[in-house]
């Protein structure tokens, strides 16, 4: 069994703490320990940046989707609307699964992450903040492609 939600943050309050009062130490431990291994340093820098770039950027802006400020208002007034929640809820899904609930309760509702990340009823929120608000612009971006698909589907 792991540890309590108690017990996690207070693991990391001491962690913080530790790596305050210890930095230089630590950093020099990491320093020593490149300079002893430079070839699997280079290893995993390279495996870092190859899964980084297969994964693809979270924090995309909105014009790397190809959705303008209109197109946006127009896409929250859609999922605000409950007309089409089954595209809404799949596009949430197809973003993330952990935080599908969150990101629906956000654009649905108009609520901020600072609400959503202690949610009483869908719990803590797994990513932080620009990495949410990262995900829910890639949320529109799939919401706007099932709905361009809808619409050429039904001409």
């Amino acid at each position: 069994m792991g540890m309590t939600i108690e017990a996690q943050e207070a693991r990391k309050a001491y962690m913080r703490q530790y790596r305050d009062r210890n930095r230089d130490r630590i950093n020099a431990r990491q320093r020593g320990w490149y300079a002893r291994n430079p070839e699997r340093a280079k290893e995993y820098q390279r495996r870092y940046w190859e899964r980084k770039a297969a994964t693809g950027s979270i924090r995309l802006p909105w014009s790397a989707y190809g959705i303008t400020p209109e197109r946006r208002k127009e896409l929250e007034g859609i999922a605000k609307s409950g007309e089409y929640a089954d595209i809404v809820l799949a596009a949430a899904f197809k973003t993330d699964r952990q935080i599908a609930g969150h990101i629906i309760l956000s654009v649905t509702e108009g609520i901020p992450y600072d609400h959503l990340e202690f949610h009483g009823r869908l719990g803590r929120c797994c990513v932080g903040r620009s990495n949410f608000y990262g995900l829910r612009r890639r949320f529109f971006h799939y919401l706007d492609i099932a709905l361009k698909e809808k619409a050429g589907g039904l001409a």
